[in-house]
Parts: structure tokens; C-alpha cells; sequence
């Protein structure tokens, strides 16, 4: 099973990209100045990310939190707001767990899939994606949850781009011809001949895991002053 912590990073970002009306600033998606080194910078959201872990874990502020939440807070708020937070703590983890599979895909792939202009991902048919089936349910990128409507196999990538079109599995490559090398970044051609490939069509479904988020995130003005604290000590 999907575990929350896991996902918990970039299903934070994909949220706040996707709901710039939350009221969140958009330096959250920005290496922080007093975390970032010329190795490693540390984007705000992923502090966030950690503190919201927790409070969905523990079905609302606790510890630290509480206390500083209170100062800025009525208490009715701050009960009504733990509710939420178990209510669709629960619910993202239900959600997890009905997930079959999880993919990554790069950009602009990702966003095409989340679009719903791209509608169907090539794989070589190897391991795991032989398993995939119709009515699966596939986490892609850690948020992003897609269902399989069908499955289809073929000898080659040439022929499945053939057969599925390219505006379906690869939009904007302009020919068949550079849609195979697309997938020979991640596939040899001897792999390609001897497993065969897979055309999986998705659909999104209505259930996806950034919206109970979303909604915690609404009324999570309570996080910030703990938030902050921590960022500027």
C-alpha cells in the first residue's frame, strides 16, 4: 500500500500549484533561504508538508503546535479545524488505499495526463505492468491518481504509435518516428522486441487525493504561526 508519508511532498506541491485561490503565497514552492545550500536547497512546502504529515497522523494539532495555534486562534475554530483534518485525514488514506500502481512520467507528460490531453502511456510490458489491467488504479508521480479503462499489447512502439495516434500517447511529437525515440531514452530496442509493449488507457476518475488536501488547506491558516516559528529559528 501507498503510504501518505511517502507522498506527502509532492502531493502538497501538486495541490498548491493546481489551487493558487488557497490564499498560500508562492514562495512555499521556493528553496528557503535559511535551509538552502549550494548542494541541497529546501523548498518551504516541504517544512509544510512534514507539519501537515503530522497533524493528519495525529487527527489535528498537537504538541508545539497547539499552543501557538491557540494564541492566534479561537478554540471553536481550532476544534472545528481538527474535525477537518480527520475527516479527510481519513479520506486521503482511503484513497491510498485503492491504489493498484504507482508510475512516473516526465514533463510535459505529466501535465498532459492531469489535462486529460494525453489519455494513454506506452510501456515496455515487463515486471509489474503485465499486471495492469483494466479498472487499476495508478498513482502517477505520488499524486495523481488515473484509472486504466483498457489495455492493449503490440509488437512494437512504432506499432502501437501507429495504431493508438500520437495526439493520444505522445501529444505535440510530431511523428511517429520521434515518438519511438521518446521511448528509446528509456527502452533498448532489443528490450522493445523481445517483451512488446502496452497501450494503458486512462481516464481520470473523481476521486483524487488533492482534493480532501485542498480542502485542509483552506482553513489551515492555524499551521502558519507554528510554520513560521520554525522557519525563522
Amino acid at each position: 500500500m501507498v503510504e501518505l508519508r511517502d507522498c506527502m511532498e509532492e502531493l502538497l506541491k501538486f495541490t498548491l500549484e493546481s489551487n493558487t485561490d488557497l490564499g498560500f503565497s508562492p514562495d512555499l514552492l521556493l528553496p528557503s533561504h535559511s535551509q538552502t545550500t549550494a548542494e541541497t536547497p529546501y523548498p518551504l512546502y516541504k517544512r509544510l508538508a512534514s507539519v501537515l504529515y503530522e497533524c493528519i497522523e495525529s487527527g489535528g494539532l498537537c504538541g508545539t503546535y497547539d499552543e501557538l495555534a491557540l494564541c492566534n486562534s479561537e478554540k471553536k475554530n481550532k476544534e472545528e479545524w481538527n474535525e477537518l483534518v480527520l475527516e479527510k485525514g481519513l479520506e486521503l488514506v482511503n484513497i491510498l488505499k485503492t491504489v493498484d500502481f504507482e508510475l512516473h512520467v516526465q514533463e510535459p507528460f505529466f501535465t498532459q495526463l492531469r489535462d486529460g490531453i494525453k489519455t494513454i502511456e506506452g510501456r515496455c510490458a515487463v515486471g509489474d505492468y503485465n499486471r495492469i489491467g483494466s479498472g487499476s488504479l495508478i498513482l502517477f508521480n505520488k499524486c495523481l491518481l488515473l484509472e486504466v479503462q483498457e489495455v492493449r499489447r503490440y509488437a512494437s512502439f512504432y506499432e502501437m504509435l501507429k495504431a493508438e495516434s500520437l495526439v493520444k500517447v505522445l501529444p505535440g511529437v510530431k511523428t511517429i518516428e520521434e515518438g519511438v525515440q521518446v521511448y528509446r531514452k528509456f527502452y533498448s530496442e532489443e528490450k522493445e522486441n523481445y517483451n512488446g509493449v502496452l497501450a494503458i488507457c486512462v481516464r481520470k476518475p473523481t476521486s483524487q487525493l488533492y482534493v480532501p488536501l485542498a480542502q485542509i488547506l483552506s482553513v489551515s491558516m492555524l499551521l502558519l504561526p507554528y510554520y513560521y516559528y520554525s522557519e525563522n529559528n
